[in-house]
């Protein structure tokens, strides 16, 4: 007698929609980065002090921070010293993800937590980018931020690439109703990966060091292929106070088919349902 295994009809429907997306590779999670390479201060934390889990749910988040760091010229970011921040590129750290593959149409949704007891003319800054996997070449900036004692909204994108550089598809915050949440000295940051920063805050009168709070950020590929994200973070004109970047993600997910392709898929779920069940018979 012949055996047939029967796929429930919910996973032909969800295979027929996803098509080639369904098959492409996943990030390794946050708490999971063993593929991922680090130089500098990497790793995974679930919530510490002041920053929380992300919305996603997830259960730790991943961070990369200056503190303690020994490495430098690890920014991607072309900086100088204007009114962006005086001096140059100081320790800082990145964490690049293995190679994922992802197919046109899909999305990667991410999201952002950008913290900071540095700042005025010595700004500290924060990057997250696509990366094509075989010349890391840019595809997207995911996200940019820089520390800043003003206290103004002007920490994301931060003056570091303009508005114009992030695809349109790609959300990257409201810049218009984001709420900084802003640290004094009185009331500085709580967060383990400061290292000895943790605490404290840039003496200013002016509050600003602080954490811009979850940010979500959504890349839609134009293109199938194999890629990489990075995330990085950078001192500025010292190695005096420490920033750090917390991300989050919830991997690749396939775009929702058109309405109009609903009845196709549904005509031949039921062409196939027809044929395995006349297969079964004739085999009995």
């Amino acid at each position: 007698m012949t055996s047939i295994r029967f796929l429930p009809a919910a996973a032909l429907v969800l295979a027929a929609s996803l098509g080639p997306a369904a098959l492409a590779a996943s990030l390794s999670p946050p708490g999971a980065l063993a593929d991922w390479t680090c130089t500098g201060l990497c790793g995974a934390s679930a919530a510490d002090g002041d920053i929380t889990l992300s919305p996603f749910g997830s259960t730790a988040y991943g961070f990369v921070a200056t503190s303690g760091s020994a490495a430098y010229a690890v920014s991607p970011l072309q900086l100088d010293s204007n009114s962006r921040g005086s001096g140059t590129e100081a320790n800082g750290s990145r964490i690049v993800s293995g190679v994922f593959h992802a197919a046109a149409g899909d999305q990667l949704d991410l999201q952002f937590n950008f913290v900071s007891t540095d700042g005025k003319g010595f700004d500290d800054y924060a990057w997250a980018r696509l990366v094509n996997a075989g010349d890391n070449s840019l595809v997207a900036w995911l996200f940019t931020a820089r520390s800043s004692n003003s206290g103004t909204k002007n920490i994301v994108p931060g003056d570091v690439v303009s508005k114009s550089e992030f695809d349109p598809r790609d959300v990257i915050v409201n810049y218009d109703s984001y709420d900084f949440h802003s640290k004094t000295v009185d009331d500085p940051i709580d967060w383990t990966p400061l290292g000895g920063s943790n605490g404290t805050c840039w003496k200013d009168n002016a509050a600003g060091c602080g954490f811009t709070g979850w940010l979500q950020s959504r890349h839609a590929f134009a293109g199938a292929g194999d890629y990489r994200v990075e995330f990085g973070v950078t001192n500025w004109g010292d190695e005096a106070y420490d920033s750090g970047l917390a991300f989050d993600f919830v991997g690749l997910s396939a775009a929702v088919p058109e309405p109009a392709s609903l009845p196709l898929m549904l005509g031949g779920l039921a062409i196939f349902s027809l044929f395995a069940l006349r297969r079964q018979h004739h085999a009995r």
